[in-house]
């Protein structure tokens, strides 16, 4: 099967928020919504735009842009009046973004078994040779990686091929793995991906590290951030929504790995080596 892009039938803002484990300020009315989208030039009439503070761009200056195309709604972290459109303000608008995605497409990774694979070295093969395994053990497995997110028959590009996706596309191609009747995932997750909230709201079950060494610290400024920005993987499966399947929440850790002390103190589930 070739699955199409899902988009739900009917969607209100009111609908995304109810669910919405974040603290937010004002209210959501129940007004149509179309998508969800951080780049103002993706608006299409109904949107939701979401404004990000990134490190060379502030998503707030974009609002007008983005209502001028139709937005039918903003999130963001500035106190804003007197907008045109329902303005709804978050403490952080990345972490945000990524539980608004997943409620628009109606949480599917609470109907799937993730797999996140994260680490320095690794992460693709690790990632392309658990979906193979499990593909020949007759498991209706989905992947999602840096090169391609793989659905079915289907291999669909994912972008820059350097990092996860954005968080609207994750829950997209999750949704499409619920509606192709997968029942597994795997999912590679970068230390960019992780440190950029684009897998929260995605319930892991299962986190595997490779290894973490002395790379990227020029993004994430010292080996103790690029630690912590691995660290999100495992310290997420503690706070998974619950499931239907008997799968126990685990941690697989490198024990050979300098990372291994430090993340077996913060892994608060079950630990495998």
């Amino acid at each position: 099967r070739c699955p199409m892009s899902n988009h739900p039938k009917k969607v209100t803002l009111s609908s995304i928020f109810r669910n919405f484990p974040l603290a937010y300020f004002s209210s959501a009315p129940d007004i149509p919504i179309t998508g969800i989208v951080s780049d103002s030039r993706d608006v299409q009439p109904g949107s939701l735009f979401v404004a990000l503070t990134g490190e060379n761009l502030d998503g707030h200056q974009l609002i007008s842009d983005a209502i001028a195309r139709g937005a039918a709604a903003v999130v963001g972290t500035q106190t804003l009046e007197e907008l045109p459109v329902p303005y709804i303000m978050v403490e952080d608008s990345r972490t945000a973004l990524a539980h608004l995605a997943a409620g628009y497409y109606n949480h599917p990774a609470q109907n799937l078994v993730m797999i996140g694979v994260t680490g320095t070295d690794g992460k693709t093969t690790t990632a392309n040779l658990l979906f193979n395994i499990l593909k020949a053990a007759d498991i209706s497995v989905g992947m999602i990686s840096t090169v391609n997110a793989v659905i079915g028959d289907a291999e669909l590009d994912t972008g820059f091929h350097v990092t996860t996706p954005d968080a609207p596309d994750v829950q997209r191609y999750l949704s499409m793995m619920v509606q192709a009747g997968m029942t597994h995932v795997v999912l590679e997750t970068t230390s960019h991906g992780l440190a950029q909230a684009r897998v929260d709201a995605c319930d892991f079950d299962i986190a595997i590290i490779t290894n973490i060494t002395h790379e990227h610290l020029d993004y994430h400024g010292s080996y103790a951030a690029y630690r912590a920005a691995k660290a999100r993987l495992f310290t997420q499966l503690s706070h998974s929504a619950p499931k239907n399947h008997s799968i126990p929440r685990t941690g697989i850790l490198n024990l050979d790995d300098i990372s291994y002390e430090y993340l077996s103190t913060v892994t608060q589930v079950e630990q495998l080596t």
